[in-house]
């Protein structure tokens, strides 16, 4: 390897340093090394699932901001079944967005509502606590009662 001083403060130490070539190739694993741990960062940060809305903190938001939270919620949950079963994402998504004639909410939302209903009566009579029951998992709980997954 050759070895040359380079620059004021490397004369001044009398340090040797290696040729450029070596530096190119250094800086290569360096950034693929930068490179590769922000990748796995990102992957990491993907996997963690957002923090779930326990019913007590939801009850507490405006309706509007009710409404927004479960259709972004339903809206994730079928983007996500959409790479392996396009058809039941799409079953879904229109089960709780297409209204009936006559009916102010869809078939989806009003059985969600309904569930959402009973376990706050739960709740009232001391057998549940709203601070403890997760949104997302009723919701899930709701789309497996209507398209229960195919058995083995």
């Amino acid at each position: 390897m050759k070895l040359y001083k380079e620059g004021r403060r490397a004369a001044s130490l009398g340090a040797p340093v290696a040729c450029r070539t070596s530096e190119d190739h250094r800086n290569i694993f360096i950034r693929f090394k930068l490179y590769s741990g922000m990748r796995f960062l990102l992957a990491f940060l993907a996997l963690i699932p957002m923090q779930a809305m326990s019913l007590k903190d939801f009850n507490a938001k405006p309706d509007k901001e009710q409404a927004a939270y479960v259709g972004d919620f339903i809206d994730k949950m079928t983007t996500d079944l959409r790479a392996k079963n396009p058809e039941l994402a799409q079953r879904i998504r229109t089960w709780f967005a297409v209204k009936s004639e006559g009916k102010t909410s869809s078939e989806g939302m009003e059985r969600l509502n309904i569930e959402l209903a009973a376990v706050e009566i739960q709740a009232s009579a001391g057998k549940a606590d709203l601070s403890k029951v997760q949104l997302e998992s009723v919701i899930v709980w709701v789309v497996k009662q209507k398209f229960p997954p195919p058995s083995k």
